[in-house]
């Protein structure tokens, strides 16, 4: 069992927060990048779902769905609680038609604040963000980051954006990529091999995650399930094997003028996350040698 040093939002995703070092950060803005078709939405909601059947508030603000839409679509999928859960209150859906964004009269963030029902902690979902982006001026687009740290301070946000975006370089929906916390790839090829649909960790701020593609399912009755062995697991998962030389370390280190108790620190954070098979020895004496000097 993997202990995880911080408090983590579970996504939901069968098999992703062990590739994720137990999920999202709390008050974090987690971009879900892809094209059509590789279960962006789905996501969402399974997102949406996980938090909800564990008692948290959920915002779900939709582009392009209606709420008798979104209640489909989670039937389907046999996610048949979610009706209960918009009957009681703790599911609210904001659906926004693209074109409206164009007058400035709407305020995006009044629309998502005004939906909360409480000051606890919200997952909040925006499905897709594209639309959004594709709505605002030069100016506007400025703002970007101040909606984003909106979003940080009322819960932790999924928030899904098209690939095709990101090739169109004027219209400025790269930028959330680069604000985002964390941006995950989803990728379907079409052709029924194993690996047709893959979901990659491009940036996990912060956090020790996978770097490699991932196959993934979308299963009735479940939803997206990432398929890592459990020789990717391993690759992050810390390992004691080497306590030894980092007890050594963190000792020696302690006499290091003026940064010794922050070097140790720092030390310890190695060995906490340490999960190659290789000795850190070389590492270590690396690190000791340089900040004696």
């Amino acid at each position: 069992m993997v202990i995880y040093l911080d408090e983590r939002i579970g996504t939901g995703i069968y098999g992703l927060d062990r590739l994720l070092g137990g999920g999202f950060r709390k008050n974090a803005i987690n971009i879900i990048n892809g094209g059509i078709g590789v279960g962006k939405t789905t996501f969402g909601l399974q997102y949406a779902l996980y938090g909800l059947n564990r008692g948290e508030k959920c915002v779900f603000v939709s582009f392009e769905m209606t709420e008798k839409q979104i209640v489909s679509d989670c039937k389907q999928l046999g996610f048949n609680e979610i009706e209960n859960h918009i009957n009681e209150g703790n599911l609210k859906i904001i659906h926004i038609y693209a074109e409206d964004l164009m007058f400035p009269s709407l305020d995006f963030m009044d629309l998502v604040k005004e939906s909360l029902s409480t000051d606890e902690h919200h997952r909040i979902i925006i499905d897709p963000f594209t639309h959004y982006s594709m709505f605002l001026n030069d100016e506007k687009r400025k703002s970007l980051s101040s909606i984003f740290q909106n979003l940080r301070e009322i819960g932790t946000a999924v928030i899904t954006l098209e690939e095709s975006n990101l090739l169109e370089a004027n219209n400025g929906s790269v930028m959330p990529l680069y604000l985002a916390d964390t941006v995950l790839h989803l990728h379907y090829l079409g052709f029924g091999e194993f690996f047709d649909r893959t979901i990659r960790v491009v940036k996990h701020r912060g956090s020790k995650h996978g770097e490699g593609l991932y196959p993934y399912k979308i299963e009735s009755g479940l939803g997206i399930v990432v398929m890592a062995s459990e020789h990717d697991i391993e690759k992050l998962t810390p390992t004691n094997q080497f306590d030894k030389q980092f007890k050594l370390a963190i000792e020696r280190s302690k006499h290091v003028d003026k940064i010794g108790k922050s070097l140790a620190k720092r030390i310890e954070l190695l060995r906490n996350s340490w999960s190659h098979k290789e000795s850190p020895e070389y590492i270590l004496e690396m690190i000791l040698d340089s900040e004696k000097r």
